[in-house]
């Protein structure tokens, strides 16, 4: 008979740890939304963007056949530009997701240096290089060139074959200048014409590159692929400093 009360101990048991875990009752939902934005950042990785990255490729096989300058041909490069739109976007999003909502308001130096510590130990050498007074930019804006930094970052590593990048961010009199140059065996004169969208293709070193192309056209920026002093590529997005009271409230430090 004295058994019955060992499984209500066995039963309560369970709940010291999950309070431990999860914190104050006054913390849970914040856990909870976590754990959601984690859920839908997975989902739309492994559903939503692999589904239009296969529209990409598949629309690239059709224009391979379609005659240049046909009727056929525009409409599928319209709608190759169309899932090319939807890919950036999407990738945008599940770039917010994981950052979550409560993300730190971190200088533009700061995250470019989140680069040096996540690929130190690997086989790709990253350094961060910043001169110039810091010059106040608006998150969206600290955001996608921290995308457009790591984007080059691992295209320096996987399809560079580099052993060395420089991450070069400079603050100079009206215009901001953002800098990768790397060691590899990457084409200044292809990549030139990636970025002009004269070579076909949305997926990989195409993708990428296109995706840095296509956001400093909607940022209002300039993108170069020049020749680096490492003896690799040099990618530059170059951005005019915006005006004080665009930024109000949003500064890098």
């Amino acid at each position: 008979m004295t058994q019955t009360a060992v499984p209500g101990r066995i039963r309560s048991q369970p709940s010291i740890p999950a309070q431990a875990a999860w914190g104050s009752p006054s913390a849970w939902p914040r856990v909870l939304a976590d754990h959601e934005r984690r859920r839908l950042a997975r989902e739309l990785h492994d559903g939503a963007i692999q589904e239009v990255l296969a529209a990409g490729l598949a629309i690239d096989l059709c224009l391979a056949d379609a005659p240049a300058g046909s009727p056929m041909h525009a409409s599928l490069e319209h709608a190759r530009r169309l899932t090319a739109t939807a890919v950036r976007r999407l990738r945008s999003s599940l770039q917010n997701l994981r950052e979550g909502a409560n993300a730190p308001d971190e200088a533009l130096p700061d995250m470019l240096r989140r680069l040096e510590s996540r690929h130190s130990a690997g086989q790709l050498d990253v350094s961060v290089e910043v001169s110039g007074p810091l010059v106040p930019l608006s998150a969206p804006t600290r955001r996608s060139l921290f995308q457009v930094a790591s984007e080059c970052v691992f295209n320096a590593a996987i399809h560079g074959r580099a052993r060395r990048a420089v991450i070069r961010l400079s603050y100079g009199r009206g215009v901001i200048a953002l800098c990768v140059a790397d060691d590899g065996h990457g084409k200044p004169a292809t990549l030139r014409k990636i970025i002009r969208g004269e070579v076909p293709g949305t997926g990989g070193y195409h993708l990428g590159l296109a995706d840095i192309a296509a956001r400093a056209e909607e940022m209002g920026w300039t993108v170069r692929a020049d020749r680096s002093d490492l003896g690799g590529i040099a990618v530059q997005v170059l951005l005019p400093v915006p005006a004080v009271d665009d930024v109000r409230g949003e500064s890098d430090g």
